[in-house]
């Protein structure tokens, strides 16, 4: 996994770096499914204060998001922008099962904000970002992770996803174009 060296640097960066998005510091972290982005991104949280994390999986509208425009002008719209402007963000939370978008989730306001997966690193996003974090592991390992974590059911699903995702990481250079790049076991 990342090394307690590489969280320091990631928050030397953080801490060195200006504000894009108002006030607001905007991290990402993206990588394949399963390479641990969510657990970096707590790391981090708690190292912030506790700043907000939005996960991409709230954001997805099922298996077959279009990661290349559709999740980053819904992210622009309903986070970025507001925050930009000094408003409340708040965002649609997608449910699985139910198949369609729910309930409204504030963002709350900080000086930090982590969003963590799957299409953060998005050329529109990223122009926005203070740092962009990219971590992976071995696609194997990682659909292990995936299935292990969200059950049997998932397991149909996630080769086409790691299909897509590796189109749109192709796409945006978004591996290449990450401050920090990390490897995870």
């Amino acid at each position: 996994m990342y090394t307690d060296s590489d969280v320091s640097r990631i928050l030397e960066t953080i801490h060195s770096v200006s504000p894009r998005v108002g006030t607001t510091r905007l991290i990402t972290i993206d990588g394949p499914a399963g390479s641990g982005k969510t657990t970096l991104a707590a790391d981090l949280s708690k190292l912030l204060n506790d700043a907000p994390i939005v996960h991409l999986d709230d954001l997805y509208e099922g298996w077959y998001q279009d990661l290349h425009s559709d999740l980053a002008v819904r992210i622009e719209d309903q986070i970025l922008s507001p925050i930009r402007a000094g408003f409340p963000a708040r965002y649609q939370r997608f449910d699985w099962v139910a198949n369609r978008f729910v309930e409204w989730l504030d963002v709350p306001a900080h000086n930090f904000l982590i969003l963590e997966g799957v299409g953060s690193g998005h050329a529109l996003i990223r122009s926005a970002s203070s740092v962009v974090v990219w971590i992976e592991s071995d696609p194997v390992v990682g659909r292990q992770r995936v299935i292990s974590r969200d059950g049997d059911s998932v397991a149909a699903h996630i080769v086409g996803w790691q299909e897509r995702e590796r189109v749109f990481f192709d796409a945006y250079g978004v591996k290449e174009s990450a401050d920090f790049r990390l490897v995870s076991d």
